[in-house]
């Protein structure tokens, strides 16, 4: 699970992140559901552009939803940097996401892509696939026609 070592298909990838993205989601809203905000009562917004929480639900994320994160966050740049030896890269281009902007779409575009349909120096390919057949090298199969008969009189 927390493996770095090795490769990991898209479908596991996404998966996942899909359903740590809905475990996030309904965190907050059990928090926002278990400790309501009073009617008259300012709340704080723990990341931009979401709506207020009360002190009550943002004590609760932070001893309950701050471990998970730190948990499935370690899991995920597992399963990430997996993810990047599947399209061939090292775990090192990960790096790349803090960029603003352009490495997020950077990252994207990697995650998104099929891996490598052979064994890497990362691992064998996750999906099981059989490698190439090796080309023709016209250089070296080169087989010269016969030669014509010698008529000796």
């Amino acid at each position: 699970m927390t493996d770095f070592k090795g490769r990991s298909r898209r479908r596991e990838f996404w998966i996942f992140s899909l359903a740590l993205f809905a475990l996030w989601i309904a965190l907050f809203a059990l928090a926002d559901t278990l400790f309501p905000m009073a009617e008259q009562q300012a709340g704080e917004a723990l990341v931009d552009d979401a709506p207020p929480l009360s002190e009550d639900a943002n004590t609760f994320l932070m001893w309950v939803g701050l471990p998970l994160f730190l948990f499935f966050g370690w899991v995920h740049l597992a399963l990430s940097i997996r993810r990047l030896h599947d399209t061939g890269r090292s775990g090192w281009w990960y790096l790349v996401v803090l960029i603003p902007w352009i490495g997020t779409i950077v990252g994207l575009i990697w995650f998104l892509q099929d891996g490598q349909p052979f064994e890497t120096i990362y691992g064998e390919d996750p999906k099981g696939r059989e490698p190439p057949p090796p080309r023709r090298d016209p250089e070296f199969d080169y087989i010269p026609p016969p030669a014509a008969p010698v008529r000796r009189d």
